[in-house]
């Protein structure tokens, strides 16, 4: 009775504690156990949530207490397998949940999955390559929770670009060490090519080690990722990277593929170039433009040979290169807004000001709009100069509250027009109230 009565009081908490949640958040959620490498157990709680399969999946869509797998159904509903989305799950009522992060091939046969699950060797939350058509036959079903949201969805098109995802190829199993997924490592010896790291990032709790054990400048080491790009589109490709050796030896590149997937430019950079070195991350980039017949892209990051100075005197074969914070993104400027003030009268000013970025807006122009009381139109008062304030972009303009203004609360922004190679950007708006 006391049993049935805790299981009551805990599914009327989950059911009225439930809220919205994106799909970043519930991905951003189940990273951490993955990272912390939460062990399983039916008994134990971490973080408030029980540390089994269905309990982690509570924890993922922050449901406020944790259910089972028959009880899911009272907060989830069954979607297509077309449907399927991040932050979605595959369930078998009755047997186990796990997390879908997303399709790993363009004909959505495999997708990688976060679970909790109770393997021999006590790892609890991984990353796993399932196949849709044993998991279909074996029961599961494509499920989504009632609460989540898209939200906004990220200006990265590279997947996997923080290095959370490490998991072995499937369905063979081969290689016994888990590769980054949705990134293709290639190099003479497969077996010393790539590091999980989670001691030197940059942002998130992991990143890659390439390593290149010839001494040879001439092999290479590379790791690199195919997607879908516009054509005639400015995109800037980035990463972060700490290398010990010769930064010259480190190139990141984007190569351009024309429908039949034959490259048709390259646009490469090295870590010489960005002041790369082996005792803090440093970040290299390149803006490019796609060919008006691009399609595909393909980034690549290679490490050539060589020697790595272990003394002031002493040199060992081989390179290594630790890299973090992939993106290739179209580059988007930055602008901010605030005012003085946020109550005026009439024959009185309201400044208003922010800073851009980059920097090499400085010269162009900004514009400023005003919503004024009982309208939706926006008006374009103020056409402003971008100016400097040392190595930083700003601007700064007034409105004047003039006789014979309504009196309410006005409303202001500030677009900036996109400039060389980044798009325009909004602000928030500012309220400012005329008494």
């Amino acid at each position: 009775m006391l049993l049935l009565a805790l299981t009551l009081i805990l599914t009327l908490f989950s059911a009225t504690s439930a809220h919205a949640i994106s799909r970043a958040t519930v991905l951003s959620r189940a990273q951490k156990w993955i990272d912390r490498r939460v062990p399983y157990s039916q008994t134990h709680y971490y973080a408030g949530y029980r540390t089994d399969c269905s309990g982690y999946a509570s924890m993922c869509w922050q449901t406020g207490g944790s259910w089972n797998t028959r009880s899911f159904y009272k907060v989830t509903h069954t979607i297509k397998v077309s449907q399927l989305r991040p932050g979605d799950a595959m369930l078998h009522k009755g047997s186990h949940i796990r997390m879908f992060y997303g399709w790993i091939d363009e004909a959505h046969t495999m997708y990688l999955t976060y679970e909790q699950t109770s393997s021999s060797d006590g790892s609890g939350t991984v990353t796993k390559v399932k196949s849709l058509a044993s998991d279909l036959a074996e029961g599961y079903l494509p499920t989504r929770y009632d609460h989540i949201s898209d939200g906004t969805p990220s200006r990265n098109l590279l997947r996997n670009a923080s290095l959370d995802q490490w998991a072995r190829a499937w369905p063979t199993w081969s290689h016994p060490l888990a590769a980054p997924v949705w990134w293709n490592v290639t190099g003479s010896r497969e077996a010393t090519l790539t590091v999980h790291r989670m001691d030197v990032v940059k942002a998130t709790h992991n990143s890659i080690e390439l390593r290149n054990p010839s001494a040879s400048t001439r092999t290479y080491t590379a790791m690199s990722q195919e997607l879908t790009v516009t054509p005639d589109t400015t995109y800037a490709v980035a990463v972060w990277a700490r290398v010990p050796g010769d930064p010259r030896g480190l190139e990141l590149s984007i190569t351009y593929l024309d429908p039949a997937g034959a490259a048709l430019v390259t646009t490469h950079t090295s870590g010489d170039a960005w002041g790369l070195n082996g005792s803090s991350m440093g970040r290299m980039s390149a803006f490019t433009v796609t060919p008006p017949t691009a399609v595909r892209a393909l980034v690549t990051a290679r490490l050539a040979g060589g020697t790595t100075s272990i003394s002031a005197t002493q040199t060992v074969p081989g390179t290594s290169a630790v890299l973090d914070e992939f993106t290739l993104v179209r580059p988007q400027s930055t602008i901010s807004i605030k005012a003085n003030v946020t109550h005026s009268h009439i024959g009185k000013w309201a400044v208003f000001s922010g800073t851009i970025t980059p920097a090499s807006a400085i010269g162009g122009r900004c514009e400023v709009w005003v919503q004024k009381p009982g309208s939706s139109a926006w008006v374009k008062f103020h056409n402003h100069t971008v100016v400097a304030a040392g190595s930083a972009a700003v601007w700064k303009c007034g409105f004047l509250f003039k006789r014979g203004m309504r009196l309410g609360v006005y409303r202001f922004k500030t677009v900036l027009p996109a400039f060389g190679y980044y798009l325009g950007s909004t602000t928030s708006v500012v309220r400012v109230t005329l008494k």
